[in-house]
């Protein structure tokens, strides 16, 4: 259910400028107040709407005083039935009184050894954000998705979910450096992520690949300093279609061919042809099975 939150969030909000993270542009320019806390076994509908009280444990953003807060919502399926639901809520103020949440409630409960993951991964994101906009909070904003997928658990789910949020707005900001970074957690956090976390960052680094890594791979293979560098960017973006086959289409394929033409580099020549291969294969591959799926008239 958490997973299928964040990665509906990723979509469902517009970027706005002044947010580093996805956790920044759909959770806290949203609400006022994050707690971690109680809601009660007892729900009470209130026209259209359910109301319960949640007892306050910690503020995790925001400021509020009162220990006991009165929540509203709407899709009575959002918590559990009849039970007391430990969890962290992200509230707005409503001019009525009392809180609507925003997005669901992540569950937290004092059993479940993540839930102390889930409120430090929601603090270090609070404090991210209330860094000082520019260069600097964007390094320390990948610095913590790499330990984030390093620490794996809850952390990584997340960190997969902000990875796609960066290729989809924020290309800008990757580099061949950060995606070695985000690569190289992955293996050593390796055995604490879960299989679907697994298939959440392959599916984000495909995203990254195709937004702006094999770009700037290409850039090198034409306008690297030496020949080894350029050979070398060349093999890599190899590798990249051999891990992420989907990131790449046709059209890199003849920007290939081209850069070949140009080259007097026999052996840069001889990988680019290997690559030229490998796309359009795989390109071919995915027209296949398209066609097999595509339902016949």
């Amino acid at each position: 259910m958490i997973r299928a939150l964040l990665i509906g969030l990723l979509f469902c909000a517009p970027l706005a400028a002044e947010y580093e993270s996805n956790f920044g542009r759909v959770t806290l320019a949203n609400c006022d107040l994050i707690v971690q806390g109680v809601a009660s076994a007892k729900r009470t509908r209130v026209a259209a709407s359910f109301r319960v009280e949640v007892t306050v444990q910690q503020v995790l953003y925001g400021e509020t005083e009162q220990r006991e807060v009165s929540v509203y919502y709407t899709d009575d399926k959002m918590l559990k039935d009849n039970e007391p639901v430990r969890a962290l809520f992200a509230l707005k103020t409503m001019a009525t009184g009392g809180f609507s949440i925003v997005g669901k409630p992540v569950y937290a409960p004092e059993s479940e050894p993540e839930s102390a993951a889930k409120q430090s991964v929601c603090e270090a994101f609070v404090a991210l954000e209330q860094e000082k906009q520019g260069e600097e909070r964007t390094t320390n904003f990948w610095a913590l998705l790499v330990r984030h997928i390093r620490q794996g658990g809850f952390a990584a789910q997340n960190a997969a979910v902000e990875l796609m949020f960066v290729a989809q707005h924020r290309s800008s900001i990757v580099t061949e450096e950060r995606f070695t970074q985000v690569q190289d957690a992955r293996g050593f956090g390796e055995k604490g992520l879960t299989t679907q976390t697994k298939e959440d960052l392959k599916l984000a680094f495909q995203g990254l690949v195709e937004a702006g890594v094999k770009t700037l791979k290409f850039r090198r293979i034409r306008r690297g300093d030496t020949k080894e560098d350029r050979r070398n960017a060349a093999t890599e973006l190899l590798k990249l279609v051999e891990e992420y086959p989907r990131a790449f289409t046709e059209a890199d394929a003849k920007l290939t061919k081209a850069i070949a033409d140009q080259s007097q580099d026999a052996v840069l020549n001889e990988t680019l042809a290997e690559l030229e291969s490998a796309i359009i294969l795989e390109v071919r591959v995915r027209e296949a099975a398209d066609k097999t799926t595509k339902p016949q008239d």
